[in-house]
């Protein structure tokens, strides 16, 4: 595993009323942000909950600490622990980073409160402990470590940052370092190619980045930990979060993968991005239908055939798992070719690459291949 405090490098946020107390030896919140700032992390300090305005613009943060009793009152007033709450939700649409509670309060009541408002370690990645546990830097840092290999949304997340962040960084120096004006070159090309600049631009970009990145060699007993209790639905979302994105959090586009229901019936895009970027007119859909999953492997004539970790597909159709929970079959044998503007209301969501880019090789492969004679059985027999 990448060192503790290079996975958190960065900026941090520390929210405690006493961070800023004149004291003769240092207080509980004061010797944590000593023993941060001895490992050269920077971190920005508040007495108080920043407003809605600060909250907008922590979205680039690495972590935050919390002292749950910002009052400085015992027993805690409801209303600080009502601020607490909405804040806490707040930062959660801004960005997605650790939050560290740290407090002289029992973590078991303040988990328990949390827990009331929907905010468990099952959805928000919170760890919470006293403060006088964490006194010095071998304290702290051990704390963090054993938590984050218990943690492994963060410990991906904490990677994952690292290694795009110093992509970037080659990247865009790389791309300065020829001449200050590059986005004008590259916008320049794209639109004398007749493409759309505000999606080529970007997606040059991203492409470029993706193949920069350095992987991380992550952490095979952080990475393989198994939560029990998961369950089959759970799975499911998860692998569907992987490979398909739902309407509302798409920009109000076509693109190949885009998937439509329309009168029961599913359709998925196929035509090149490239094509729709320029025209934005004709959708090139294939029809899919909900699988029966009691087929699946049973005994019937019809059934489906599901074998190491795959659909036996015909040549004329695939398969794609999972759509709204659902397993679709998509059949080629025929194209839809349908209007934007007519069906942009069905969009359910989007299958992303390389699942969509399996269905329009499969597609093409289908759409081109060559009938033969049958061979007589006499000829065999």
């Amino acid at each position: 595993m990448t060192d503790i405090v290079q996975l958190f490098s960065g900026i941090g946020v520390v929210i405690d009323e006493a961070i800023h107390d004149d004291n003769q030896t240092p207080n509980g919140i004061q010797k944590i942000v000593q023993s941060i700032e001895s490992k050269h992390i920077p971190l920005l300090q508040f007495e108080d909950l920043p407003d809605d305005e600060v909250i907008s613009k922590l979205h680039s943060i690495s972590f935050l600490i919390l002292d749950w009793n910002l009052s400085g009152v015992h027993p805690i007033p409801k209303a600080t622990i009502d601020d607490n709450i909405v804040f806490l939700k707040k930062l959660k649409e801004t960005c997605f980073i650790p939050l560290f509670i740290f407090s002289d309060e029992d973590p078991h009541t303040i988990e328990v409160t949390l827990s009331e408002e929907g905010i468990t370690a099952k959805n928000s990645p919170i760890f919470i402990k006293k403060k006088d546990e964490l006194d010095t830097v071998e304290k702290l840092f051990r704390e963090i470590e054993s938590w984050l290999k218990t943690t492994p949304s963060i410990y991906v997340l904490k990677e994952w940052e690292k290694a795009t962040r110093e992509a970037k960084t080659i990247m865009l120096s790389e791309l300065s370092s020829i001449h200050p004006f590059w986005p004008s070159v590259l916008t320049k090309a794209i639109q004398d190619d007749g493409g759309d600049k505000n999606w080529e631009l970007m997606n040059s970009l991203q492409n470029n980045l993706s193949y920069r990145i350095v992987f991380p060699e992550f952490d095979n007993d952080i990475i393989s930990l198994e939560k029990e209790g998961i369950t089959k639905e759970e799975v499911r979302k998860i692998l569907e979060c992987e490979r398909f994105i739902p309407n509302n959090k798409l920009p109000d586009y076509p693109f190949a993968g885009d998937i439509y229901l329309i009168e029961d019936n599913y359709y998925i895009n196929i035509r090149p991005d490239c094509d729709i970027i320029r025209e934005k007119k004709d959708l090139y859909l294939l029809k899919g239908s909900i699988v029966d999953e009691s087929r699946i492997n049973s005994d019937s004539d019809d059934k489906i055939v599901f074998s190491q970790g795959e659909f036996q597909e015909k040549i004329n159709n695939c398969f794609v798992a999972f759509v709204d929970g659902k397993i679709l079959r998509i059949s080629l044998r025929k194209l839809d070719i349908k209007k934007w503007n007519e069906v942009k209301v069905n969009r359910c969501g989007r299958l992303l690459p390389p699942f969509i880019t399996r269905i329009q090789q499969k597609y093409s492969s289908y759409i081109q291949r060559q009938g033969l004679p049958s061979i007589p059985s006499q000829a065999i027999k």
